[in-house]
């Protein structure tokens, strides 16, 4: 009986769950943003192609023939950029450009970015479920999609993100521990950042602004004091590092400033601060301009902008209400900002004036300082003397719950990722360049090769604004071999601009006149003969068709305005094409240099330009 009413009386056990390890899901997640983030660029930039500089930079690598020391400190369109040159060197080193190579490249100096601002904000605030908001902006953002889709671009700007966050992990170690070790890596990653973008040199504040305002106290100048105190080490590699590579840049780089006043400051702060960074941090700009496509421009709705900033400052007032010591991480990006600003200002804005802010070329950087300082606003800062922290008494009614901020941070990232999905659909689809020249190497590669007709390329389709990237007889052998540009054929093609490959007959701008030759017309032997036109053509590239009859094969020298182009004819019946490149008004063509003992019957012969063949 007593056993009995033991057993009834005896508590009930009750399976306990283990206790959750936070840290380990937070990373977990963390991680698989990252992966899913470097899947979702991969095939973004699996519909890319080849644009502007791109071109360039291979060319200029490949006819260098092998890589040197005096290649990789050449500068390059006001660009310091070893890395960048040597990337092209391994780009060069296939037959053919190859977009899979280039686009590799990106990809996995994209994956590493990520992985940098993974390793930084867990340095920062350790396994916690906060770094996931920050870390989520920098993975959906369109701000860094043009500087990725862009390989010329990518290949200054996607290492420099991976510097940002590598320095400030390192830098926060430093500060911490004091060890010189942390500080010599520091320093080398702050050096391999110079190597690719001197944009890396606004690094350098933003590292001693986070030891001025969370690793000491006291007034600005208590702070200086005890950070060069506590850091001068660092004080003094760093300002000599710092200065010697702008001193060196500024006299040996040359720069793209062209020294006058900056016109329309207002418009360019209206546009790159007001409407592109506004929008872009928060999963916009929900529209792109595509008029210069496949650079496409931030130009969101007006009632966007308006809300954009509306949530800008409820989110900044929020949080100050909710913790302590978060302006200074405010002012940190303020800041950052304006130095972005004002290099644009006195630089590529003085070419293209204000719609330069709404290229996000030039605040990709600002996406990392972004990152950073909404961590540092919303987070404690782990070993800093003055970090941010909830207010004990927090001044807002109703603070924000996790599933609120959950769901905030899900509505930003997926626009985010819209805007990105829409930038990318722009050079998938609507690349010109990608059309014509790769429409042309797809049917170069069913018919072998081919002689084509060189043409001058639009700026949308080269990205080059003069000779010779922006010629077709250029830029197509570097993507096929089977494009040929004889200046003499007996059959010319034409590529269209939507990459269809089409026969080409001339567009006859002035004939010959009649020969005096009966059953011959224009007879031509071993001295030659002029051949006279029905009227004067100006001097300037020209092409002839010359219909004739030969008593054997033979080579032919066509001269028109100062210039000579030779064509090889055959036995027989025929009809040459000739490209001349013709320097004066000319009324006359002459033809000679025929071989020994060879007669020409010139039947008909036409100067114009060229056209596709009429379809009988």
């Amino acid at each position: 009986m007593r056993g009995a009413m033991r057993r009834l009386t005896r508590p009930a056990t009750t399976t306990r769950r283990p206790p959750v390890d936070t840290g380990r899901a937070v990373l977990g997640a963390a991680v698989a943003m990252v992966l899913a983030h470097v899947g979702f660029r991969t095939w973004a930039l699996s519909g890319g192609f080849f644009y502007g500089d791109d071109y360039q930079l291979v060319d200029e690598a490949h006819a260098e023939g092998g890589l040197s020391a005096g290649q990789l400190v050449e500068p390059y369109a006001a660009q310091f950029m070893p890395w960048g040159r040597f990337l092209a060197w391994l780009a060069s080193t296939t037959d053919q450009l190859s977009w899979p190579v280039l686009a590799t490249t990106s990809i996995a100096m994209q994956a590493v970015a990520s992985a940098c601002c993974l390793w930084m904000l867990l340095t920062l605030f350790g396994r916690r479920a906060g770094t996931l908001v920050p870390l989520a902006l920098y993975l959906t953002t369109s701000m860094t999609m043009p500087a990725m889709m862009w390989w010329a671009a990518a290949l200054n700007q996607v290492p420099m993100q991976a510097v940002f966050f590598a320095a400030v992990a390192t830098w926060v170690n430093y500060l911490r521990s004091r060890r010189l070790r942390w500080l010599a890596l520091t320093l080398v990653v702050l050096g391999l950042g110079l190597c690719c973008y001197v944009k890396t040199l606004l690094v350098f504040p933003v590292l001693a602004f986070i030891a001025l305002a969370w690793f000491a106290s006291g007034g600005p100048v208590r702070r200086l004091v005890a950070v060069v105190r506590a850091y001068w080490p660092a004080v003094l590699v760093g300002l000599a590092g710092g200065v010697a590579f702008l001193v060196y840049y500024v006299v040996e780089v040359p720069q793209i400033s062209s020294g006058e006043r900056p016109q329309d400051p207002g418009g360019l702060a209206d546009r790159m601060l007001g409407d592109s960074f506004t929008t872009g941090v928060l999963g916009g700009p929900w529209h792109w301009s595509t008029d210069i496509a496949p650079v496409a421009r931030a130009t969101p709705p007006d009632w966007a902008v308006h809300l954009a900033w509306t949530a800008i400052a409820l989110l900044v007032v929020g949080i100050a209400l909710r913790r302590e010591r978060t302006l200074r991480a405010w002012a940190l990006l303020a800041l950052y900002l304006g130095t972005d600003y004002v290099l644009l200002l006195t630089t590529r804005a003085q070419v293209v004036g204000s719609v330069s802010g709404t290229e996000y070329r030039y605040l990709t950087d600002a996406a990392c300082a972004t990152v950073l300082c909404l961590g540092l606003a919303t987070m404690g800062l782990v070993g800093a003397e003055q970090p941010s922290r909830t207010r004990a008494e927090p001044l807002l009614a109703r603070v924000p719950g996790p599933r609120l901020v959950a769901a905030a941070t899900v509505l930003v990232a997926g626009s985010g990722v819209a805007s990105s999905v829409a930038y990318a659909r722009v050079w998938h689809d609507q690349h010109p360049g990608k059309a014509m020249l790769g429409g042309a190497v797809r049917e170069l590669a069913d018919v072998g090769s081919i002689d084509l007709a060189n043409d001058s390329l639009a700026s949308d389709v080269s990205g080059a604004f003069g000779p010779p990237y922006n010629q077709l007889d250029v830029l197509l052998p570097m993507l096929t071999p089977a494009a040929r540009f004889p200046d003499a054929s007996e059959r010319l093609h034409l590529v269209q601009t939507d990459g269809e490959v089409v026969p080409a007959d001339l567009d006859e701008v002035v004939e010959a006149e009649p020969g005096p030759v009966a059953g011959c017309g224009w007879r031509v032997r071993g001295a030659g003969t002029d051949v006279v036109l029905e009227g004067p053509a100006i001097g300037v590239p020209w092409w002839v068709r010359i219909d004739y009859l030969a008593s054997a094969d033979t080579g032919l020298r066509v001269g028109a305005g100062g210039g000579s182009t030779t064509a090889d004819l055959v036995r027989g019946l025929g009809t040459v094409y000739v490209r001349v490149e013709a320097d004066d008004q000319f009324e006359e063509i002459t033809l000679d240099g025929l071989d020994p003992g060879v007669t020409l019957c010139v039947d008909e012969l036409a100067v114009g330009d060229l056209e596709p063949e009429e379809d009988e």
